[in-house]
C-alpha cells in the first residue's frame, strides 16, 4: 500500500482537472468538477485514465467512476492542533454508490466500472458489459458500463458519439 500512496503522491501534480486527491489503505478518491460541456468530462476522465495507468504499472487495480455532487467546504477554520481536521468535498452518496457498484459488479473483475452519466459525455468505445445497479439518491437503477482494458477506443475502433447537454 505504501507504494500505491507513493505513486499517487508523485503523480498528483499532473492531475490538473481534479481539486481533491485522497487515498487511504488500498483506495484512491479523485474529485474533479464537470459542467454540461463534454470536454469537462473528457479532461477529468483523461486524468483518471493516466493515473490508473501509472498505478496499474505497479499494482493490479480497477477504477469505479461515479458522477455525484460535491459539497462546499464548511465555513470554519480549525485550530492548528492535532488531530488534523480534513474535509472531503465528495458526497457520502457518491462514496456509497462507488462501493455499491464494486459490491454488485466486482465479480466481473473488470478494469473499469463507469456510470452511464459519465459514459454519455465521453468518447469511449462500446462497453464490454453493461449492468444496472440501484444507486442513491432514490435507489433507482442506473446503468454502469464495464470495460476490460481501457475504455478509450483503440486505433481503428470507432468511439461512441458524445451526447451534449
Amino acid at each position: 500500500m505504501q507504494r500505491l500512496h507513493s505513486v499517487v503522491a508523485a503523480y498528483a501534480h499532473s492531475l490538473r482537472a481534479h481539486e481533491e486527491i485522497c487515498f487511504w489503505q488500498d483506495s484512491v478518491l479523485l474529485l474533479g468538477h464537470v459542467n454540461k460541456d463534454p470536454e469537462s468530462y473528457e479532461r477529468v476522465m483523461s486524468d483518471v485514465v493516466r493515473l490508473k495507468k501509472q498505478v496499474g504499472a505497479e499494482h493490479v487495480c480497477h477504477a469505479v467512476c461515479v458522477k455525484g455532487k460535491s459539497l462546499p467546504p464548511p465555513n470554519i477554520r480549525p485550530k492548528r492542533t492535532t488531530p488534523r481536521v480534513l474535509y472531503l468535498s465528495a458526497s457520502s452518496l457518491a462514496f456509497s454508490n462507488a462501493f455499491q457498484i464494486e459490491h454488485e459488479l466486482g465479480r466481473h473483475a473488470a478494469d473499469w466500472y463507469i456510470d452511464v452519466r459519465i459514459v454519455n459525455k465521453c468518447r469511449f468505445r462500446p462497453a464490454d458489459l453493461t449492468e444496472g445497479v440501484r444507486l442513491l439518491p432514490g435507489n433507482s437503477t442506473r446503468k454502469v458500463h464495464l470495460y476490460f482494458g481501457s475504455p478509450r477506443p483503440s486505433r481503428g475502433v470507432a468511439a461512441r458519439n458524445v451526447r451534449g447537454g
